[in-house]
Order: C-alpha cells, then sequence, then structure tokens
C-alpha cells in the first residue's frame, strides 16, 4: 500500500473505524483531564530530567497523539520539566505513573504531550534491525542514558580529563545527533566516546554487532595486515605477497588510516600499543570499512620487500574469505610455566593472572610460584626473564603475589581504591597496605617482557617493578596505565533504542608508584624492541633473543 492510500479491504475498513474511534476516545480522555497547557513559538523542546539537563532533545509533533517523552531511570519519583523556547511546565512523576499536559505551537497546534516514568516492557520478539534508523530523540535520549551512566558509576571518568574537558565531549556529541542514524552508526558514537574518555576497561557490544553484521556478504578489504608501529604489511593475501609494505589506500597513508580508526578503539591514556594490537587481531577489515565507508574496491599504493613499489586495484571480499591462516602462535602455551635456560638464565612465562584460565590449565598460581621460585633459587639462577606479554590481567593480589617474590622488603602496590560515591578501606582490601616478601624471594637480575596486551594486573605489577626500578624492561609500552586502571566491579546498561550495551567498571585503582614523566601511559621499555613482519612471519621471538643477549653480558 503506497503512503496516503487508505485500505479498501473488509480488514481495511475496519481498521480505519477502530482507529478514528480510539483517537476520539484519547481526545475525549486528555479533554477530561483539563491538562495543562503551556506555549510555544519552537519546535525545540529542552528537559529537565532529576537531575540531567538535555538540551534540545525534543521535536513537539502535533500529528502524534500523546506523543510520549520516556523518562531515564523509570524507578523513583522525579521531577521533569519541559522548556519551550517562552514557557516552562515542571511534574512530579510518580514510579509507574504518566503525566499529560498541552503544548500550544504557534497559538494554533495544540499537541498532546506525555510523561511516563513507566519502565519499557522489552519486545523479545522484535529484532532490531542494525541497518533501521533512528530519529535523533531516540538517539539522543540514549546518549543521555549512556552518558548518565558514565557519569553516576565511572570512579575514573575524570582520569585523565577533566570535568569540563569531558563535558565539552559529551555536549559536542550530544549535538551532533541532529539526523536519523542507524544503531550500527550511533555505535561510532558511542565507542568515540569510550576511546576519549581513555579506559581501557569501558567496553561495549558493538565489537560483536559488527563482526555479525559484517559476517554475511559485506565486502571488506581484502588482505590481512599486520601494523608496526605507523607502517602496515601484508600478513597474509592471495593479490600480494606477506611482506608487502602498504603505503596508501584510495590515496591516503597507512599512518593517517590508523590514527582514525584508533578514534574508535579503547585504551587507557594515550597509549596506542595494545589499540594497534587489536588491528594486529583481525579488526582492521571490518573497522575500516565501517569508518571509511562502503567501497567495493580498492586503489593500493605498495612496496614490496625489494623496494619496489607499484599499484594494484583489490576487489573486496566477505570477512570469511580472508581469514589468514597464520597466526604468530607463542612457543608457550600454558598459562604458567617455568624453563631453564642457558648460563644460569630462567625464564618465568605468567601469560594470565585470571583463574579461571588458570584453573583450566589444571594448575594453582599459589602453588606454581611457591614451586617455581624454591626451583630457582635451588639452582642459583642469576637472571630471571619474566614473561608477561599477551597477559590481558586477572586477580588483583596475583600481581602483588608475584612481586613479593621479586623483593626482599615490605612494599605497597595500591594507594587507593574508590567507587563514585566512597573510598574503599585497609579492612575492604588488603592490598591497600603493606605487602610482606616471601621468605624464598629471587634476589638476582631481572628482566620483563612487555606488550600492548599487558593490561590491567598485568600493567599494575609493571608499574610496581617500574617504580622499585626492580629490572629492565624490553619489548613495547604496556597496554595498561603506569598510574592505575579503573576496573573491578562493573554494572552494564542496554541503551533501550538501539539496544547498544555498555560495560562500565567502577572501582578507580591508584597505584603505590613514584612519579614518571608522563601521566598518561604506561610503563615503557627501557629497550624497545619491536619485530619486523619477518620476523613476525618466521615466528622469530626477537625480544625473548634480545633478554638472552642481555642477560649473557651481564
Amino acid at each position: 500500500m503506497k503512503p496516503g492510500q487508505f485500505p479498501t479491504t473488509l480488514w481495511g475498513r475496519k481498521f480505519i473505524a477502530f482507529f478514528f474511534v480510539s483517537l476520539f476516545f484519547c481526545q475525549v480522555i486528555l479533554a477530561q483531564q483539563k491538562l495543562a497547557v503551556i506555549r510555544a513559538n519552537s519546535n525545540k523542546v529542552s528537559i529537565k530530567d532529576g537531575s540531567v539537563y538535555q538540551k534540545g532533545i525534543w521535536n513537539i509533533s502535533p500529528e502524534i497523539r500523546p506523543d510520549v517523552y520516556q523518562t531515564l531511570e523509570p524507578r523513583h519519583e522525579k521531577t521533569i520539566v519541559f522548556y519551550t523556547d517562552i514557557d516552562s511546565i515542571s511534574v512530579k512523576v510518580a514510579p509507574q505513573a504518566t503525566y499529560d499536559f498541552i503544548i500550544l505551537l504557534n497559538n494554533r497546534d495544540s499537541c498532546y504531550t506525555r510523561i511516563s516514568n513507566i519502565k519499557p516492557v522489552k519486545e523479545p520478539e522484535k529484532k532490531l534491525i542494525l541497518t533501521d534508523l533512528l530519529s535523533p530523540e531516540k538517539l539522543k535520549q540514549d546518549f543521555t542514558t549512556f552518558r548518565v551512566a558514565l557519569e553516576k558509576e565511572h570512579a575514573g571518568l575524570y582520569r585523565y580529563k577533566s570535568k569540563k574537558e569531558m563535558d565539552a565531549i559529551f555536549d559536542r556529541y550530544f549535538a551532533a545527533l541532529d539526523h536519523p542514524v542507524s544503531p550500527i552508526e550511533f555505535g561510532k558514537t558511542v565507542l568515540s566516546v569510550i576511546s576519549a574518555l581513555q579506559d581501557g576497561h569501558t567496553r561495549s557490544n558493538v565489537p560483536r554487532l559488527l563482526g555479525s553484521y559484517y559476517s554475511d556478504n559485506i565486502k571488506v578489504f581484502s588482505l590481512f595486515l599486520y601494523f608496526i608501529e605507523n607502517k602496515a604489511y601484508v600478513l597474509c593475501g592471495q593479490e600480494l605477497p606477506a611482506q608487502a609494505e602498504i603505503l596508501t589506500i584510495d590515496g591516503q597513508s597507512v599512518a593517517d588510516i590508523q590514527s582514525e580508526l584508533f578514534r574508535y578503539l579503547p585504551s587507557d591514556g594515550t597509549i596506542e600499543t595494545k589499540k594497534r594490537s587489536q588491528l594486529n587481531d583481525g579488526a582492521f577489515p571490518i573497522l575500516y570499512h565501517w569508518i571509511f565507508g562502503d567501497k567495493h574496491s580498492f586503489r593500493v599504493e605498495f612496496k614490496n620487500k625489494n623496494g619496489e613499489t607499484g599499484t594494484i586495484n583489490l576487489a573486496g571480499k566477505s570477512v570469511k574469505d580472508i581469514e589468514c591462516d597464520f597466526r604468530n602462535k607463542p612457543a608457550v602455551t600454558k598459562p604458567l610455566q617455568l624453563d631453564f635456560l642457558q648460563n644460569n638464565v630462567a625464564l618465568l612465562t605468567v601469560k594470565s593472572f585470571d583463574d579461571n584460565r588458570i584453573n583450566a590449565a589444571q594448575l594453582n598460581f599459589r602453588e606454581f610460584l611457591e614451586t617455581s621460585f624454591k626451583e630457582i633459587n635451588t639452582r642459583k639462577i642469576s637472571t630471571l626473564i619474566i614473561d608477561v606479554r599477551n597477559n590481558g590481567g586477572g586477580a588483583d593480589d596475583y600481581g602483588a603475589l608475584l612481586y613479593s617474590y621479586l623483593t626482599g622488603k615490605p612494599f605497597k602496590y595500591f594507594a587507593s581504591k574508590s567507587s563514585v560515591t566512597s573510598a574503599v578501606t585497609l579492612q575492604e582490601n588488603p592490598l591497600l597496605g603493606f605487602q610482606q616478601p616471601q621468605k624464598n624471594n629471587f634476589t638476582g637480575n631481572i628482566l620483563f617482557l612487555i606488550n600492548g596486551v599487558s593490561f590491567s594486573t598485568t600493567a599494575d605489577f609493571c608499574s610496581i617493578a617500574r617504580s622499585q626500578n626492580r629490572g629492565k624492561f624490553i619489548g613495547e609500552e604496556t597496554g595498561g596505565g603506569y598510574y592505575g586502571n579503573t576496573s573491578g566491579k562493573s554494572v552494564t546498561i542496554t541503551l533501550n533504542n538501539s539496544q547498544i550495551e555498555v560495560t562500565i567498571p567502577q572501582f578507580k585503582y591508584v597505584n603505590d608508584v613514584k612519579k614518571a614523566k608522563y601521566k598518561d601511559r604506561g610503563t615503557i621499555p627501557d629497550y624497545i624492541v619491536l619485530p619486523s613482519i619477518e620476523d613476525v612471519i618466521l615466528n622469530k621471538d626477537v625480544q625473548l633473543n634480545y633478554a638472552l643477549k642481555l642477560a649473557n653480558t651481564k
């Protein structure tokens, strides 16, 4: 049926009759309530929902009767204020209640408006279509819910940026929601804000939604790339040989492309190593298409390993057709392992502080450390290499426990731990007090291997070791901040209209460390050692090799 055309079937005529009867009774009921009236000369309305002010969030729509404003977090009584350009109304609305009134637009149109403080009932049978358009009103409501949740729950919201700076970011993105976009497009706004607040523990389901959306038939960039600093190389692909360097894609340099993609990836502070690791883990084709738009072919300028340059047109492929069979598989697959190498050198590999992963390998973290350090000291090892690369973190006390085997004196681990509303006490968390060294602690030389996936608890452990000047660090900057992170208990919210989920960490940890050069960086290696693309393909561990060379010179 075309827009504006009425149905002519029996069922169609019944529908028309039902519609006008319903509209009549709605108007009668509204009239019987002797509704309050406010005036407006503009269809833009600002709303204060409890303590949250939403500028220009509401469009007056005379054709919708009633036009319903859904309150934020409709769980308690709250005061709602509607501000038109010339008038306002302030009402208290109880939980599970509504309030109706009229906005008289231009002294002509009566706009029947309803404030609903009733929690919306989810309709599981209605599947969200990621490409459906959401109105600016719905987008702004979701964004406001997102912002309010961050301000209410995120203890580290102002760790790297001031409240004034974050407010300006929130306001800028809110103002840009002035036209309909799809939920998947709105995800760019959510990820941009998460990236801007510079906390690697704040997450959303947008990457998962993108993975599901792109797994069908959408064509993306067809080469699997590996990024090393500001350069990108072919790791897998049929059109260009491995190791070929990609110089430009559709006339844009790889460095500029990477910088733009980083705006949508989370990380602590201004750390880039964690973001780059995500690109190298297969995120590039989908993220590039999502940010730079739908393309069926790509003009690529490249340089082969002999230094010869050229250009090629690549056709897009589906994600499943560009899966890279090659992976840089580490030699160690266990989360915890101890190896004794040449010349009184031992390698302690700690790939996780997470109990689930450790238990799945039928290991016990405390028993492993006790046994390992007893053997290390029995063998009179002079240099210990501790490999915490690709260790994404886990239990807080495991980081402190590991360091207690590396020192002979009491040490502080956390300076403070707090939520938005309160500070955690020493009685609640013993890691706020002095930690005692283990009797079987190691007193020799230590070399730490780190990279961009050394995150969370791992980054805390590295910060303490660096602050105490306990050894030398080799590899690349940790993915977690030197001064601490925001993690621990978290809360997940769902934005009603877009169905985007955001997970917000609720505890701000401050490490008990000495002042560093940068306030927004991780632990920076004493020796920055990065593999070449050939090293990656041949699975050469250049960082471990560097550590062994350094150990043999001592």
